[in-house]
């Protein structure tokens, strides 16, 4: 004997099967915050301490709005995921440009985490109006392995550096993916 689900059954399964950039948020993160991400932070990194992690996050917090700042990434818990620095700077045309640094991705199964950092980058970018974005990637062991399927290239003796993406135009085109 079958059943039926009762509607919002179904929209509730509907969104969690097909929205699955729903489970995670980016958001700014404030230097009350910090310590939060901390854990994050040193599993990447063991050599940070969290008197330099704190140090760091002060320092972003000072810029005034609109020229940069934290973003984390987080699930519908507030559990951290993700997190990186931006900074709104001039290309050589005087064009916005948007640079990613000091990224951090916690290793998931799938690709929602990786999708929800690019789209915030993209979300970033639009606001400001950036014509390019800049992702400077950490040299760390995997990165190649992990950024080489976005980017399309097969890279097995070297790590990229630098990703940058270029938007053709400000009429809401996406950014396409071009190496550095």
């Amino acid at each position: 004997m079958s059943q039926v689900l009762p509607c919002g059954m179904v929209r509730l399964l509907w969104t969690f099967l097909f929205r699955m950039q729903d489970l995670f948020h980016v958001a700014p993160l404030s230097p009350k915050e910090a310590h939060l991400a901390y854990p994050l932070v040193r599993m990447f990194d063991p050599a940070v301490t969290l008197q330099n992690w704190l140090a760091f996050v002060r320092r972003l917090a000072r810029r005034k709005p609109g020229q940069g700042g934290l973003m984390a990434v987080r699930d519908r818990r507030g559990v951290m995921h993700a997190l990186f620095a931006y900074a709104v700077c001039q290309d050589r045309r005087s064009n916005a440009c948007l640079r990613i640094t000091d990224l951090i991705v916690s290793r998931l199964p799938g690709e929602e985490v990786n999708a929800r950092v690019l789209s915030g980058v993209q979300e970033l970018a639009d606001e400001f109006g950036c014509r390019e974005v800049l992702i400077d990637v950490p040299v760390m062991p995997g990165n190649a392995q992990a950024l080489s399927s976005m980017e399309g290239m097969a890279a097995p003796s070297f790590s990229p550096v630098t990703i940058t993406f270029s938007n053709r135009s400000l009429r809401g085109d996406r950014l396409e993916t071009k190496s550095a």
